[in-house]
């Protein structure tokens, strides 16, 4: 290798350190979004590698953002040292080299590096996945350690984004696609694989089973068939000149001859994950990119494609590589820090009431990270009222909204969600108060279901949350009078 080609390959490692260092110093300057603080709190989250992670942090580093977050950019500058490690052992450095690069410049990834949430462990996981069934199939031994870590992914998969799906099709379909490597589905790895999946399957359904199958209460476990919005939201997370590289490099994967048996690897992980993401990916809420994962192989599938395509020259490559990258790094920094047209004087303004996910006109209107503003304020509104009544126990209009200003309260109260209360016979709420705050500006009352529960209720406030100029969210705070317990 020449000298100058070595000297762009540790520049690459240290952009990668500086990068990590920029997404930490970054973590502090993002409110959480409500998924984020319920992971923080460990309030029932359904993704418990997540929360233990978010704990650890904020054990480590104190209750905020900084310290929720912390293992975020940690773990994407690891998935980025493991692509690396995968494609330079299965192409070459140059390519390994460009695949991080396209990787880093991912908006979805880059969303996932500054936010905890089942994304970031899910892209972190493929990563170690595809790099250990690489060696794993490179060694002789039928139960070389190297099953056992991609076990350990699958499983991993399961308590970051249960049920884990994803993951498992990718590693099914690496070893059931290309013909010289089918034997192994018989072989005791991929039986040690299947075993530790199927092991977190099952735990993940007793939890489920225990607490009356929570995921069929939502629509999560219904494919989301509005496929217009489906590919806007890939255009979102993946940037539209990278997509649209990506669908051109299809074109030529199929019959190109250098990406099959071990070598068809990337290319196999992409597209089961990249099919369940497009048709449930859409359910996942904002920050979290978990379905997105699958943008991990198509970086590297991209990279690839792109060194060895012919039809163009060196010259055009070059320039149509350059723009793609930074096309994408323009992106993700407006969906890291979409304040960044006000910051320049544009006078945009996000819609105050998004559209259901099935309509495409929301990816136009609203403000990427709207979820992730206003909560400090909200919370500080919600201290000035519970300061009224000293006595009484919070509750919030949804668990998203409770598990926000629980984490931002100054009070230290705990903040119950609409469901929790409504349906609450706890002797030691008999005859107390409760402040109740929602964001629905239409709300007029308390709900029906937690207002019979108290003999009398007032409004105490009504207060529009701003930020940067634009309206937020409404929050109306009412004060309920001496909870009584359902009758038997």
């Amino acid at each position: 290798m020449s000298a100058s080609f070595m000297r762009r390959q540790r520049f690459l490692f240290i952009a990668l350190g500086l990068l990590t260092l920029w997404r930490w110093a970054l973590l502090p300057t993002l409110e959480l979004a409500p998924g984020e603080a319920a992971a923080a709190l460990a309030a029932g989250h359904d993704a418990p590698l997540v929360s233990w992670l978010a704990k650890a942090g904020t054990a480590m580093f104190g209750k905020g953002e900084f310290g929720a977050r912390f293992f975020a950019p940690l773990l994407a500058l690891l998935a980025s040292l493991a692509v690396w490690r995968f494609t330079r052992g299965l192409f070459d450095p140059m390519i390994a080299g460009w695949a991080v690069v396209v990787l880093n410049v991912l908006p979805a990834f880059n969303l996932a590096a500054i936010t905890l949430t089942p994304g970031t462990l899910l892209f972190f996981l493929t990563a170690v996945a595809l790099l250990c069934l690489r060696t794993a199939l490179l060694h002789a031994h039928p139960l070389h350690g190297a099953w056992f870590a991609t076990a350990a992914c699958a499983a991993g998969a399961v308590f970051a984004a249960p049920p884990g799906v994803a993951l498992m099709a990718g590693i099914l379909t690496a070893l059931a696609w290309p013909r010289r490597l089918r034997h192994h589905l018989k072989a005791p790895g991929f039986m040690v694989i299947a075993s530790a999946w199927g092991a977190a399957v099952l735990l993940w359904a007793v939890f489920q089973h225990r607490n009356g199958w929570p995921l069929f209460e939502t629509p999560a476990w219904r494919p989301a068939l509005a496929f217009v919005p489906n590919l806007f939201r890939w255009i979102v997370l993946g940037s539209p000149v990278l997509l649209m590289l990506v669908v051109l490099v299809a074109r030529l994967v199929a019959p190109n001859a250098a990406l099959v048996g071990i070598r068809a690897m990337p290319l196999a992980f992409l597209l089961p994950m990249a099919a369940l993401d497009l048709f449930y990916g859409p359910w996942d809420g904002w920050p979290d990119t978990g379905g997105a994962a699958w943008l991990l192989p198509a970086a590297i599938v991209l990279a690839h494609q792109g060194a060895v395509f012919g039809a163009l020259p060196s010259e055009q490559k070059i320039s149509l590589r350059t723009i793609a990258i930074v096309c994408a790094a323009l992106q993700s920094a407006f969906i890291m820090q979409s304040d960044l047209p006000r910051t320049l004087g544009l006078p945009w303004r996000f819609t105050g009431k998004v559209p259901p996910h099935t309509e495409w006109s929301r990816f136009f209107i609203a403000e990427p990270s709207a979820v992730m503003r206003g909560w400090r304020e909200s919370a500080r509104l919600f201290d000035a009222a519970l300061e009224k009544a000293p006595k009484a126990f919070a509750v919030a209009s949804n668990a998203q909204m409770a598990a926000a200003l629980e984490f931002y309260t100054r009070s230290g109260v705990r903040v119950w969600d609409l469901v929790q209360a409504s349906q609450g016979s706890d002797a030691a709420f008999r005859g107390r108060d409760a402040v109740f705050i929602t964001d629905d500006p239409a709300a007029t009352a308390p709900p029906p279901e937690l207002a019979r529960r108290f003999a009398s209720w007032n409004l105490l406030s009504v207060a529009r949350v701003m930020h940067a100029g634009n309206e937020v969210r409404w929050l109306k705070i009412f004060s309920c009078h001496d909870f009584r317990p359902p009758e038997l």
